[in-house]
């Protein structure tokens, strides 16, 4: 370390030694630190008096420093007369009733800290972990202009949100160990500094001060004259260059010459030889007396503060060196396996070049025991109890069945430590006397199945295990008593609950058959699995023959129609299926679908008279009913006076627009299991031809409806007429005009698919009109084409004879 860096961290030690954090009194025991990666160094400081707690017995490890309780650190370090106050407040936002007034103001006059520009002091806001690099940098008197481009160091995903103004600063608190990036790979500059991160870096300097020759403190104190002027270099000013806004310290420097020290490093050299279980001690000798650390190969240390930052955070371990030359015992407890180098350091400071490397190893357990505990449940037992807080995932256990070359992997749903054992729970439970394959291989070996004593698992398997319990007899024994009591208490039949005939016959066999391995005195525990598997088997399968409730749902392509404006015309719903439906005849299997227990059942309607209600009908056998309502009677009414059917009507007055829906409930043994909500469509338009054609060549004309095409032969039949015109004048004065007469020159039907209507000329029709053809135009007159809700309308189309 060059000469200038030396005189200005001992000023700085000088400095933090007098520091203390503003609290409300100094608990003997703190009870919240005991999970901070600082609580070596806040024991450490609290022990010399050099921070406190917050009363309660509390420190608040991750509190903030706020901006005024840094001023009262520094007011104190530098035992700034806090008695002189200006006779109004310097800050707006610090009053002068305020704790830190006399200290803000003592660090104002004295030039160390600075307002925002705006008259305020910014109370209240927190030390940003960059700005706590650039205050303690310059509190060492370091100037670290360029030091972020000559170290190079500023490696973190986030280096580009470092303000220019703290990166230098940053780089060099970098290089000095007095503060570390996070385990994510970030700095996070504006981060606030918390209380245990300002105790552990206090901790650090103090330790750089122990190093150090001590010089005597000239600070002046309050009430104490000014010392006689001396030869050493005044104290600067403090720098008014602050580009962060914060608290700018001074930083003293003292070029005087340090005393004569020792300066040759120790030797140590390593008596315990590789490996060393984790749970023992690695035993080295120094050449003098001092203390040595056990420390990460991977970690190269060249001062003292670096070896005790290691050990702060838990990275590395420490001894004492009481004697030159005597064996010295490390402590491998909380290290992480690994190599691992030996450093030792005498009372002056010197560090020791490392020994050789040493491998710190994990005890292994003994092999694990395999068993099932019950169906379901793989343990495995070791001979000591294990630590709770290393479960190993899922994905670290395969168990699975193998059938020649083939292997059938076992889900597994979860995995706990009990004691010593580690308890597999599969998804599905495994039948008696069936034999696995089960393995532990960890995929993170840091996770791996730990004892209490830190002891590792070995790697388990492939093993053998067959789940054969010892009271196979008992349980078969239990089993047919079950299965006995289940068969007793079916009740044969096709209805809720009930079971089939041949499900009961089923399971008599299945007991008989289980019964006979049971008091066979020769049978062997496998034939007693077998057993028990095959009754068991079949109990499932005798449990999913039960009946199960009936299912409702619409019909695929349901809809139902109705016309407010035909009075007198009901539509009946009925239990028929081989009827065509029209507006006033609808069968019920058209509009809903009954299943059974998801599936698809032989059902029958049958229709209750004078109730509203259709029975469901299995093998001749009523399971239960229909039953039919209007969502709302002012626009749908539903009655029983039709001995037909439920009888359906709209109510004058409902229009196009309207809602309304039937709701069909179906009930069973007394309960409602479901219901389904059919919406009514009413319908006033009647259709229109949308195409028109003519095949000269078939005779054949086709028109095609944007509705389905029906005829009600009760209300207005269906009926066409046919004229043709050669000069395509149909005035009521032509003369032009030739009549096609139906049944002689022209047929028409329906088609098929209702799409529309085919007209046919007969061949007497082409007759008559070769001498006409082709030329001219054909027209037709339509008379009760209707709709399905029975709207019609007269329609005449003209088609080109071509």
């Amino acid at each position: 370390m060059k000469h200038k860096l030396i005189v200005k961290m001992m000023t700085t030690a000088a400095l933090l030694s007098a520091c203390a954090f503003p609290a409300y009194g100094a608990p003997t025991s703190l009870k919240d630190i005991s999970n901070s990666y600082a609580k070596d160094a806040i024991l450490e400081l609290v022990d010399k008096g050099i921070i406190n707690g917050k009363g309660n017995g509390t420190f608040d490890p991750t509190g903030k420093i706020h901006r005024q309780d840094f001023a009262i650190i520094l007011a104190k370090a530098l035992s700034l007369d806090v008695t002189s106050v200006p006779p109004s407040p310097t800050f707006s936002d610090i009053p002068a009733t305020h704790y830190s007034y006399t200290f803000v103001e003592a660090a104002a006059k004295a030039g160390l800290i600075k307002g925002q520009g705006n008259g305020e002091f910014g109370f209240g806001e927190n030390l940003s972990r960059q700005d706590m690099a650039v205050l303690f940098i310059r509190a060492l008197g370091i100037d670290a202009s360029g030091k972020a481009a000559e170290l190079g160091n500023l490696n973190f995903n986030d280096a580009a949100s470092i303000s220019n103004y703290a990166k230098d600063a940053v780089a060099a608190a970098i290089e000095l160990q007095l503060i570390n990036g996070r385990t994510d790979g970030s700095f996070n500059p504006a981060g606030s500094a918390d209380r245990q991160s300002v105790a552990l870096v206090t901790s650090r300097f103090l330790k750089a001060k122990e190093e150090l020759p001590q010089t005597p403190d000239t600070t002046p104190k309050p009430g104490n004259p000014t010392p006689p002027p001396s030869t050493e270099r005044p104290v600067p000013p403090p720098s008014t260059n602050n580009n962060s806004g914060g608290i700018v310290p001074t930083a003293p420097s003292n070029p005087g010459t340090p005393s004569q020290s020792d300066t040759t490093p120790p030797t140590v050299t390593m008596v315990s030889t590789s490996p060393v279980m984790a749970d023992l001690h690695v035993v080295v000798k120094s050449s003098e007396s001092g203390t040595v650390y056990l420390v990460p190969a991977s970690q190269t240390a060249n001062t003292k503060a670096q070896l005790e930052s290691l050990v702060a955070e838990k990275l590395a371990n420490k001894a004492t060196v009481t004697s030159a030359n005597a064996e010295t015992t490390i402590a491998t407890t909380h290290l992480a396996v690994g190599d691992y180098k030996v450093y030792a350091v005498d009372s002056a400071g010197n560090v020791s070049a490392a020994t050789s490397t040493i491998v710190l190893q994990a005890r292994v357990m003994e092999q694990p025991t395999l068993y099932f505990s019950d169906q379901r449940t793989l343990v495995f037992a070791y001979n000591e109890n294990l630590n709770p807080l290393f479960v190993p995932a899922v994905e670290d256990f395969s168990v699975y069945t193998e059938d020649g070359i083939l292997k059938f992997p076992k889900a597994i749903e979860r995995v706990r430590i009990i004691e010593n054992k580690v308890e597999v729970t599969l998804a599905e439970a495994l039948p008696l006397g069936r034999s696995v394959k089960a393995a532990f291989n960890p995929l993170d070996s840091g996770a791996s199945v730990r004892s209490l004593t830190g002891k590792i698992s070995p790697l388990v398997g492939p093993a053998s295990v067959t789940y054969l319990p010892d009271n196979v007899k008992e349980m078969l024994d239990d089993l047919i008593e079950e299965a006995t009591t289940l068969m007793e208490s079916a009740e044969i039949g096709i209805t809720l609950g009930k079971y089939p005939q041949h499900a009961v016959e089923s399971l008599n066999g299945a007991i008989q058959f289980a019964s006979s391995a049971a008091e066979n005195p020769d049978a062997t525990p496998q034939t007693l699995a077998e057993g028990y598997n095959g009754l068991s088997s079949f109990m499932g399968v005798f449990r999913s023959l039960q009946v199960k409730p009936l299912t409702i749902s619409l019909a695929q392509d349901a809809s139902f129609v109705l016309n407010p404006k035909i009075q007198g015309t009901p539509t009946v719903i009925s239990g028929y299926t081989s009827m065509d439906d029209t507006y006033n005849k609808r069968s019920i299997q058209k509009l809903i679908q009954v299943k059974r227990g998801g599936s698809n059942a032989q059902i029958e309607y049958q229709y209750n008279q004078g109730k509203l209600e259709m029975n469901i009908l299995q093998d001749d056998e009523v399971v239960g009913h229909i039953e039919i309502e209007s969502s709302d009677p002012s626009l749908v009414q539903v009655s029983g006076e039709s001995p037909n059917g439920i009888t359906v009507k709209p109510i004058f007055g409902a229009q196009e627009n309207s809602t309304a829906s039937l709701r069909f409930k179906i009930i069973e043994s007394g309960k409602e299991t479901g219901s389904v909500e059919l919406p009514v469509t009413f319908d006033f338009t009647p259709p229109t031809v949308t195409q028109a054609t003519y095949d000269s060549s078939q005779g054949t004309f086709t028109l095609i409806s944007n509705e389905l095409v029906y005829s009600y032969n009760d209300t207005i039949p269906l009926t066409i007429l046919v004229d043709y015109s050669g000069n395509n004048d149909f005035s009521s004065n032509s003369i032009d005009i030739f009549p096609l007469i139906l049944g002689e020159d022209f047929m028409y039907n329906i088609i098929n698919d209702r799409s529309g209507i085919s007209i046919s000329l007969t061949p007497e029709g082409v007759a008559k009109l070769s001498t006409q053809l082709p030329g001219g135009t054909f027209r037709l007159t339509i008379h009760g084409m209707s709709d399905l809700a029975m709207n019609w309308q007269m329609r005449i189309v003209y088609v080109p004879a071509r």
